[in-house]
């Protein structure tokens, strides 16, 4: 078998944890994925919805860079705003935290956003998952070494930073199974 390259690694990695979050969501209905445990345990539909919109914000970061147009200052498109999924959702307005993907964002706002089904959260974040796999799909070790200014300014490389996104992702994907096994189910799609 052929060795991979770091972009596949991680392509890879990426592609795992996001098919282990609609898988943890995939029996779920609405009492559930809806219901907070307590006031400072998100639902599993915003934990999704995060999830999602941290993937429409980073692969909307990655877009310019793949598109080689490094002197460009404004992001690529996000789906959120491109599609009017902000406005069908009745979040335009308010506040969802930093890079508004709901990050810093108040146990109280949280609770407040108006979501959707679960149905309509799990098809736009199969879109921006889709839509970051295509864009990590199509790096090469160069671009992926190449340096990037992060979503905390640090300086480090694109790598890196994806990287970082997908330990962030199976944070996620974690506390999903924690609240899983607190609603009465099973909880882990990882073994």
């Amino acid at each position: 078998m052929a060795q991979l390259t770091p972009p596949q690694i991680a392509l890879s990695r990426l592609a795992r944890v996001d098919e282990q979050l609609f898988e943890a969501v995939s029996d779920l209905g609405e009492e559930r994925s809806s219901r907070w445990v307590a006031d400072t345990a998100p639902s599993i539909k915003w934990h999704l919805w995060h999830m999602a919109r941290w993937a429409d914000y980073v692969q909307s970061l990655i877009d310019p860079l793949i598109e080689k147009k490094r002197g460009r200052s404004e992001l690529g498109p996000q789906l959120w705003a491109a599609l009017g999924i902000d406005d069908d959702w009745g979040f335009s307005g308010r506040n969802l935290g930093l890079w508004g993907v709901g990050s810093t964002l108040a146990s109280e706002e949280s609770q407040d956003l108006p979501f959707p089904e679960l149905r309509q959260i799990v098809a736009y974040a199969r879109a921006t998952f889709e839509a970051l796999e295509m864009r990590v799909g199509v790096l090469d070790e160069t671009a992926f070494n190449q340096p990037f200014t992060d979503w905390h300014d640090n300086e480090t490389t694109l790598g890196d930073a994806l990287i970082g996104y997908i330990a962030h992702a199976n944070r996620h994907l974690g506390m999903i199974e924690a609240l899983r096994g607190v609603l009465g189910m099973h909880g882990s799609v990882t073994v």
